[in-house]
């Protein structure tokens, strides 16, 4: 009989054996190109110690790999004077179980905290079939990452937020306000 408890070595059960299967079966689907939009963990560092002051410059910038499943279909414009905003939600699906938790957390950065003056969020960019990349669009975490073990995945579910790099990847920096 089997004795009941919690799995003694979770790093080396069976699900945890298929990842690199899995995540080479998820990489097929990208080289077929069956996912047009890549993800990246993106940190920023402000030279002022806050964010939004002084210069930007991009910390750390983690493409997720194998090319995770992303579904735009909660993202809608509105229209505001200077141009239209993305809002709404998007979840991202069959990220790699090889990622843990923290990392999917702090945007993969290595010291914890983040720390002042550094902001960390996602990005997602339709890849460049075209010939273009598409825009960045900016997103951070909504909720806890979900670890779907049944289906060998991490499901990322990302709010839409304002201030997204430009094609070239410079942080945009706040408009300064001028008192007379």
């Amino acid at each position: 009989m089997t004795k009941l408890g919690p799995n003694p070595n979770p790093g080396r059960s069976i699900v945890a054996g298929f990842a690199g299967v899995v995540d080479g079966l998820r990489q097929l689907e990208t080289n077929a190109g069956l996912r047009p939009y890549r993800v990246f963990a993106v940190v920023v560092k402000w030279s002022g110690g806050e964010v939004g002051r002084g210069d930007p410059t991009v910390e750390s910038e983690v493409e997720l790999l194998p090319t995770p499943l992303v579904r735009l279909k909660g993202i809608r414009f509105e229209n505001k004077p200077g141009g239209k905003t993305d809002r709404g939600y998007v979840e991202v699906s069959e990220v790699s179980t090889r990622y843990t938790e923290e990392q999917l957390l702090t945007a993969f950065h290595v010291k914890q905290p983040l720390g002042e003056g550094r902001e960390a969020f996602y990005e997602i960019v339709r890849d460049a079939r075209d010939g273009q990349p598409g825009l960045r669009r900016r997103f951070v975490l909504r909720q806890v990452p979900d670890h779907d073990a049944e289906n060998f995945q991490w499901i990322l579910r990302l709010s839409a937020q304002d201030k997204s790099r430009g094609k070239d990847g410079q942080v945009s920096r706040p408009q300064r306000v001028y008192k007379r």
